[in-house]
């Protein structure tokens, strides 16, 4: 499909990288991934969830191929700060929403949760449920371990399954789903947030005065890049695949004019199976357009099974992408390293 060539579909908002996808192409693409036996990992958070990644950005996986905005409170304080994201569906309605199409594909559904999807849903929507010989139930008590880890590949790796659906906590979909997905044979994985009843006091102030802070934060964050990305030096992009690592070299202003270039060279170098690293020691600004292809270009290449690295950056934009969350989305980077 066209629409994963296109680096306009990803947009950075409050340092995710998310993946502009409605519901026709999400079941589209569930379809053609899962019946391609191509591994795939899919994350739908919530905006519970958004607001525990803005005390903790490391409970994010970034892992994840597709992370897809799937609230609606998230969409709304995205467009507060001038980002236009699109949302399949509410998180909420997933689960039964990805058994209905597991039903229309006839996929086989191994579904870990602690709750069994409501299946009179489905039949009320005119949807008949999983037959059983394609679906089956992995309770869990909420929280993963190791024995849960354990459990979940042995139950994946004997039944084969074209899709797991995951629901857990934050804190588990951190530690634990990247083990998950590493263990698991070629299928779609699909992982969504268990919210959990925050019922303190503090819990209460904090779904009040944390949404706004994260708004506050990411426009004044907007506003700071679109300051220095207008002060723009000429640009360009080179290649040398002579050297070790093939280098990819960005000078001057990473932003919307180069964009176009960046993504050809990167193609090319993919087609040619090199692994290159990107010298940013020379770009001394990025725009938010620029910070998107960066991640586009790190998930085209991690796709195909390569890992991009950045080898070198700048002092002016080493900050700018750690804020941004885009360097988590590269091996090896330099400067602050992730905590996990």
């Amino acid at each position: 499909m066209e629409i994963f060539d296109n680096p306009d579909r990803i947009k950075l908002a409050f340092g995710i990288p998310f993946f502009n996808m409605d519901f026709n192409e999400l079941m589209l693409t569930v379809g053609e991934r899962a019946g391609a036996k191509e591994k795939t990992m899919i994350f739908a958070p919530s905006f519970p969830w958004l607001l525990d990644y803005a005390k903790s950005p490391n409970i994010c996986p970034s892992c994840a191929d597709f992370i897809l905005p799937t609230d609606s409170e998230i969409i709304n304080l995205a467009q507060k700060a001038e980002i236009k994201l699109k949302m399949p569906l509410e998180y909420f309605e997933f689960p039964e929403q990805i058994a209905r199409i597991c039903a229309h594909y006839g996929f086989s559904l191994l579904h870990v949760s602690e709750s069994a999807l409501k299946t009179d849903i489905l039949v009320r929507d005119g949807f008949v449920p999983l037959s059983w010989d394609l679906f089956t139930h992995f309770k869990t008590t909420g929280d993963l371990d190791e024995i849960d880890i354990q459990s979940i590949v042995g139950s994946a790796n004997n039944l084969h399954p074209d899709i797991v659906l995951i629901s857990a906590p934050p804190e588990s979909i951190s530690s634990c789903i990247p083990k998950i997905y590493e263990q698991l044979p070629d299928c779609v994985l699909i992982c969504i947030p268990q919210d959990v009843d925050k019922n303190k006091i503090t819990d209460k102030l904090d779904n009040i005065f944390i949404p706004l802070l994260l708004l506050r934060e990411e426009m004044n964050f907007h506003e700071e890049i679109k300051r220095t990305a207008s002060m723009a030096l000429p640009s360009s992009v080179s290649h040398d695949e002579t050297s070790i690592p093939p280098k990819i070299e960005i000078s001057g202003t990473l932003d919307a004019g180069i964009v176009p270039d960046l993504m050809r060279t990167g193609s090319r170098m993919l087609e040619r199976n090199f692994i290159p690293a990107l010298d940013l020691s020379n770009t001394n600004a990025a725009s938010i357009k620029g910070m998107e292809a960066l991640c586009f270009l790190s998930r085209k290449f991690r796709e195909a099974g390569k890992d991009i690295a950045i080898s070198e950056i700048s002092n002016n934009l080493q900050n700018t992408l750690h804020r941004s969350g885009a360097m988590k989305y590269f091996e090896n980077y330099p400067g602050i390293q992730n905590e996990l």
